[in-house]
């Protein structure tokens, strides 16, 4: 499996973004949000909505767990690059 330098660079981008404030007071702001508007929706058509904002709540954390996919696939990338440069 050939890893590349552009996939050891996002790698990176993703470990800031997790790692940033800002990204993580935008998720939660987010939730916040999204938790107040499905307690409020308490109308009785107002299934779909709750529904709604019930998915989008179960995919925040589904946004964070592919970035540190990403963001630990290129530690084990650069780890992989380092050890071949020690055998070389």
């Amino acid at each position: 499996m050939s890893i590349t330098h552009e996939e050891v660079v996002k790698a990176a981008e993703a470990e800031r973004i997790l790692n940033s404030d800002v990204f993580k007071e935008a998720i939660e702001n987010l939730k916040n949000e999204y938790i107040t508007h499905w307690l409020n929706s308490r109308g009785i058509d107002d299934v779909a909505v709750r529904e709604d904002f019930h998915r989008s709540l179960l995919l925040l954390p589904e946004v964070e767990r592919h970035l540190r996919i990403m963001a630990e696939k290129g530690k084990l990338t650069k780890a992989n690059i380092n050890k071949i440069r020690n055998i070389a």
